[in-house]
């Protein structure tokens, strides 16, 4: 709009000034004119690319990427997650400490850690042992590399590994329920989230049944809300683990006898490199091959089931 008043007003100047005042006064004009577009640039509103979260309030995160003795994690919105692995779980140890995203954890709610998925996220964990499965809530990142997820010491024992501390477990994501909080935590950090608008005034009613109310008290009670297992069929899966990236035989070789380890194993050429594949494995077995081998330099070791 400014651009258009300002080609008016130099036609309707140029109109009555001779050819030598023009060049004087087409160069004013121009000058003038960067200047007024300088100052509309300088005035207009910028969006802010952060936004501002309350203190002490949950939001919604997904991170940056992070490593764990050496491995990469990249943190991601994935709505089609599936994934099969380890499952273990957390105590009291981490019992009412607070989360990346300003939540808690607890060890008596449907809760779970998570290496990748946002925060908050829903997912379904199926125990692919004895087919239970439960769907819980992941408020916090978790930051093992043995096991995909880390669950609450009640989710464990709902589904029957508590006293065994790992399972093979499939994870899905609730892609509906995930995208709602996701929702719910960006609002909650909304600087009018807390504002309520006053409604009409109305009359009062009282409505009670006298039957119900003795000496004017009224007892409240409060339901718990049952927790909902579901049964899945069994899953009879195999944990092996795969360890990329040897330079020879003699490598694999030399890794095994370091580690003394009797376990059956089989070896792959891939390229100028080689594969280890030990397995079958128990649960905890696993879980402390992995951390053995990426101890020893080997970051591309990762847990199969088949």
């Amino acid at each position: 709009m400014i651009k258009l008043l300002i080609k008016i007003l130099v036609l309707i100047i140029f109109i009555g000034c001779e050819p030598a005042q023009k060049n004087e006064l087409e160069k004013v004009i121009q000058k003038t004119k960067k200047i007024v577009e300088k100052k509309l640039i300088t005035n207009e509103p910028k969006e802010d690319s952060k936004k501002t979260v309350k203190n002490n309030t949950i939001f919604y995160l997904i991170g940056d990427p992070f490593f764990v003795d050496g491995v990469k994690y990249i943190p991601e919105e994935n709505y089609n997650y599936s994934e099969v692995g380890l499952a273990t779980f957390y105590g009291k140890e981490l019992h009412n400490s607070k989360t990346l995203n300003n939540d808690r954890n607890k060890v008596t709610e449907l809760l779970g850690r998570h290496n990748t998925l946002p925060l908050p996220s829903i997912v379904k964990v199926t125990n692919i042992e004895n087919g239970l499965s439960i769907t819980l809530k992941i408020i916090d990142r978790h930051q093992e590399n043995g096991t995909i997820i880390q669950v609450s010491r009640k989710v464990a024992q709902l589904l029957g590994f508590y006293k065994n501390k790992f399972a093979k477990v499939r994870i899905e994501i609730n892609s509906d329920a995930s995208k709602q909080w996701k929702n719910v935590t960006n609002s909650m950090n909304e600087p009018l989230f807390n504002e309520t608008v006053e409604s009409a005034p109305t009359d009062k009613v009282l409505i009670s049944n006298l039957n119900d109310v003795q000496d004017d008290k009224i007892k409240i009670i409060n339901v718990e809300q049952p927790i909902q297992l579901d049964l899945e069929p069994v899953e009879n899966l195999d944990l092996y683990l795969i360890i990329k990236n040897f330079n020879s035989y003699q490598e694999i070789n030399d890794i095994l006898e370091s580690l003394e380890l009797n376990l059956k194993y089989t070896s792959e050429s891939e390229g100028s490199q080689y594969n280890l594949i030990l397995g079958p494995l128990d649960n905890e077995l696993a879980n402390k091959l992995v951390s053995s081998f990426v101890t020893k330099g080997y970051k591309n070791t990762k847990l199969i089931l088949e």
